[in-house]
Parts: structure tokens; C-alpha cells; sequence
């Protein structure tokens, strides 16, 4: 698995982060999720509880990407991976805040393995794979 380097960790925590999936078709589906956050250093977590687009094509092939970037550096990130998705258990029971429930129905918890990650910075190294 890919590892998290702090300046990674604090760009997640600082900027709006994206998921990236895609249906069964092929076509991607992109959206923030403010819940996103670090789990620990190769894993990303956020809290699903909209159950629409991403959640079906997670359930679907259970892969991810998400992408975050600092505008004014002009650098950022993308991480890919496999998705683990809980609910109704004792890992969804710990992590899920209370408060997620007053507003929703129903949540899950959802765990992204680092499997890779890319920049995305404004250079000619765009793209390129550095884990």
C-alpha cells in the first residue's frame, strides 16, 4: 500500500477533497466529500449517507479515487484505491457520529485503501505516479 506524507495529510485536511467513481457503463461520477478525512497513514475515510451515484458504483466494483488540491500552490493529489464499505456494524457503530443520524437515515462508513497515489501539481510532472 501507499503511504501518506504529512504535506498530503494537512492538504486534506485543509482543502475539499473529491471522489471519483465510475458506473457501470464506464462513465465517471465525480463530487466532494467534506467528510473525507485521513484515517491513518494508507487509508481515507468518509461518511456516506446520500446512498445516490457513488455509493451504487462503490457497491458496483468497489474502487475509488479521490482528488484534492491546494489552487493557490497549485499542487495537489489523487489517490487510488479498493473501497471497504461498513454499515450496520461494529466499525460503522464507532466511527459514525451520532449527530450524522439526527439529519440522515442511514449512513455508512466508508475505508479507501491507498493503493496508489499521483500528482497533480501545475507542472510537467502532472500526473505522474509517485507511490
Amino acid at each position: 500500500m501507499a503511504e501518506l506524507t504529512e504535506e498530503m495529510k494537512q492538504m486534506l485536511n485543509e482543502q475539499l477533497p473529491f471522489l471519483a467513481t465510475a458506473d457501470e457503463n464506464g462513465m465517471p461520477k465525480v463530487g466532494p466529500k467534506g467528510s473525507l478525512h485521513v484515517l491513518d497513514d494508507t487509508h481515507l475515510a468518509y461518511f456516506e449517507h446520500t446512498f445516490h451515484h457513488a455509493f451504487h458504483n462503490l457497491t458496483d466494483n468497489g474502487r475509488a479515487a479521490v482528488a484534492v488540491a491546494d489552487r493557490s500552490a497549485q499542487k495537489g493529489f489523487r489517490f487510488e484505491g479498493q473501497v471497504h464499505i461498513h454499515e450496520d456494524d461494529d466499525l460503522a457503530k464507532e466511527k459514525l457520529p451520532d449527530s450524522l443520524f439526527e439529519r440522515f437515515p442511514r449512513a455508512a462508513y466508508v475505508i479507501i485503501d491507498i493503493e496508489s497515489i499521483f500528482k497533480l501539481d501545475n507542472s510537467l510532472e502532472a500526473g505522474t505516479q509517485i507511490s
